[in-house]
């Protein structure tokens, strides 16, 4: 197997806006814990739409041009 390399600039990594999206949306998910408790509130269709819209913008954030990063 070979060995994983990482890219040139990975120190700069916390800049990326897909780096970005996927703490938050993360951190958002983990909050869903916490919201167990209010089912009620949430409905879980709505849940489903919101982290597909989440993770589709990760996907779009990684192919974006992004100044200040090489």
């Amino acid at each position: 197997m070979k060995k994983p390399t990482l890219i040139p600039n990975w120190k700069q990594a916390h800049r990326f806006h897909t780096v970005r999206l996927a703490a938050f949306w993360g951190v958002l998910n983990g909050g869903v814990l916490a919201l167990a408790k209010f089912s009620d509130i949430l409905d879980p269709w709505t849940f489903l739409a919101l982290n597909c819209v989440g993770y589709g913008l990760i996907a779009v954030g990684r192919v974006m041009k992004q100044p200040g990063i090489d």
